[in-house]
């Protein structure tokens, strides 16, 4: 299997790993490197931006209640750590408490 791939947009090889994963393509991987995507994402948000800003305050207003109780224990988990000397000394993955964004 091919250990490097050329972007669709940029056109340089790259490895593998500087393409997101997408099921839908033979190989697996975006046709656009990282790099590139954030360019466009960028470009596009703020040609958009009230386009964006719509979307984002619909989402916010759909998913209000689970927003604050992640915030929430967010807070509480961070104040927690500052009390003991450990904030920012944790692993991100550690400190986020993702289980309650997805509702488990």
């Amino acid at each position: 299997m091919a250990r490097e791939k050329r972007c669709g947009v940029c056109k340089q090889l790259r490895p593998l790993a500087a393409f997101g994963r997408r099921s839908v393509s033979p190989d697996g991987r975006h046709p656009w490197c990282r790099g590139c995507v954030t360019d466009y994402r960028r470009r596009w948000t703020e040609t958009h931006r009230e386009v964006y800003r719509a979307r984002q305050q619909a989402y916010r207003r759909r998913n209000r209640k689970r927003l604050r109780q992640y915030n929430r224990e967010y807070q509480r988990r961070r104040r927690a750590l500052i009390r003991l000397g450990k904030w920012r000394k944790v692993p991100r993955a550690i400190v986020t408490p993702r289980s309650v964004l997805r509702g488990s």
